[in-house]
């Protein structure tokens, strides 16, 4: 009988796990960052096709519909904006068809795929598109030497690497607050 006392003692001695959120804070929890995830996906949105709409009018307003460095070059980064615009309208579907009121269960697993399908864009789609973007800008330059002063060239030239640099960077910053985002929801189980 003393084991058993024992037994009771330990027993009792346990602290009592507590949740850190209650079900209706990680439900709103839930809503507002899946709220941010749309919102990022129209503004990214928005934003490329802005892009695209600016190398479209440039495209049309050069006249380029001769084979050269000029079209190829802008018919590479036509392309990859519309490809992305793509990718990001698919994801915003992929992510309104998930619903706050599956079971848990079901939940967890649709935000799972779609945390693979985001992490697929990010780290395989996203540096073939930027790269693609920047060979496709990159022969751009020879057109714009030949046609632009020289100091207006150079201007292109920096401008057009400093603004990959910077938006390379806040890219990157863009990805790891998404993927923390995703993960929050993947970890809500």
């Amino acid at each position: 009988m003393n084991d058993f006392n024992q037994m009771q003692e330990i027993w009792d001695s346990q602290k009592v796990a507590k949740p850190q959120y209650t079900v209706n804070e990680l439900i709103n929890r839930s809503k507002k960052q899946t709220q941010k995830l749309k919102l990022n996906h129209y503004t990214t949105i928005a934003i490329i096709s802005l892009t695209s709409f600016i190398l479209l009018f440039y495209f049309i307003w050069t006249r380029s519909y001769q084979f050269n460095s000029l079209t190829v070059g802008l018919a590479l980064m036509i392309a990859m904006l519309v490809i992305r615009i793509v990718l990001e309208i698919d994801s915003a579907k992929k992510l309104r068809n998930i619903k706050p009121n599956l079971s848990l269960m079901n939940y967890s697993i649709a935000v799972k795929r779609f945390y693979e399908w985001r992490k697929k864009i990010h780290y395989v789609f996203t540096p073939i598109i930027y790269i693609t973007y920047f060979i496709g800008f990159t022969m751009l330059l020879p057109t714009f030497k030949v046609n632009f002063t020289n100091w207006f060239f150079i201007y292109c030239l920096v401008t057009g690497y400093g603004f990959f640099i910077v938006f390379g960077i806040f890219l990157l910053i863009q990805i790891k607050k998404e993927i923390r985002l995703i993960e929050f929801l993947k970890s809500i189980k």
